[in-house]
């Protein structure tokens, strides 16, 4: 400890010198916190109060009196298999996911059952399903008009709303949507660790995809949107990569993006070739 002063700024505004029992008595009180910047006679710069070893007790101190971060909502309320999620629930999560992505995958990396991402995942892909079934079977529904209108050939109308195919997909999507979270995330994770990153484990890789694939799958669910699902799905998924993982954000880039490419490849891949085989016939 030293006995000189201590000069103390916040945010751009000085908050005057202190002595080292002042200091302690600030963090404990909250007047001050360890992002507080501070300066001695002597010294080359400012440096943040966290990081000034004398005060590590007084910190610690200030760290147990913290609240821990909120959970998302939907881990606030589904708390067993049984549990059914409230409409508020699902909404509130989903605006955390897409707009607050850094602010929820950090406060949720302390985190890493496997139940509630799976729920949030099966749930929100079934609630996709009722919302965008009826919405894409609208727009099929109108594309011999539109095709009309542009001077193409029109065909015979679909029926607007197939229950058939409604049952199925709300069968087929959720079990999807399950399947190729695990895929990816087994995917994604490798490529992680290659980098060198993804050291929180597979779990939490898990989680924060499932979250950001259920997300998607409202994104997807209404046609003025689901074009924006490609870019905004993968500026999602690695930003949130990197909160979740506390590391930097280049590496789930990469591997997000590399993932994104192999899939890009392969369906230009497939078209071809379903095109060569047409045109050979």
């Amino acid at each position: 400890m030293s006995p000189s002063p201590y000069h103390l700024a916040d945010r751009g505004q000085s908050l005057g010198e202190l002595d080292y029992p002042a200091v302690l008595a600030g963090l404990a009180t909250g007047r001050l916190s360890p992002d507080t910047l501070s300066w001695q006679a002597g010294e080359a710069g400012w440096v943040a109060l966290r990081q000034r070893p004398e005060f590590a007790s007084g910190l610690s101190a200030v760290a147990s009196l913290e609240p821990p971060p909120p959970a998302l909502p939907w881990e606030a309320q589904v708390s067993r298999w049984s549990s059914r999620p409230q409409f508020a629930t699902l909404w509130a999560t989903l605006k955390a996911v897409l707009f607050r992505p850094q602010a929820t995958f950090t406060a949720a990396v302390s985190s890493d059952g496997m139940r509630a991402p799976i729920q949030w995942l099966l749930w929100a892909s079934l609630a996709a399903v009722l919302v965008g079934f009826p919405l894409w079977s609208v727009l099929i529904s109108l594309r011999p008009l539109l095709l009309g209108k542009v001077g193409m050939k029109e065909t015979a109308a679909p029926a607007i709303f197939n229950l058939t195919y409604f049952i199925r997909a709300l069968a087929v999507y959720p079990l999807a949507a399950f399947v190729g979270t695990f895929v990816t995330t087994f995917a994604v994770h490798g490529l992680l660790r290659l980098f060198g990153g993804g050291r929180a484990g597979w779990r939490r890789t898990f989680r924060t995809l499932a979250y950001v694939f259920g997300a998607m799958c409202f994104v997807l669910a209404l046609p003025v949107t689901a074009c924006a699902v490609p870019v905004w799905g993968f500026i999602l998924a690695f930003m949130a990569l990197g909160h979740a993982h506390q590391e930097p954000a280049w590496r789930g880039f990469l591997a997000v993006g590399i993932m994104g490419a192999v899939g890009c490849c392969s369906g230009l891949i497939y078209s071809a070739w379903s095109f060569s085989r047409n045109f050979w016939r």
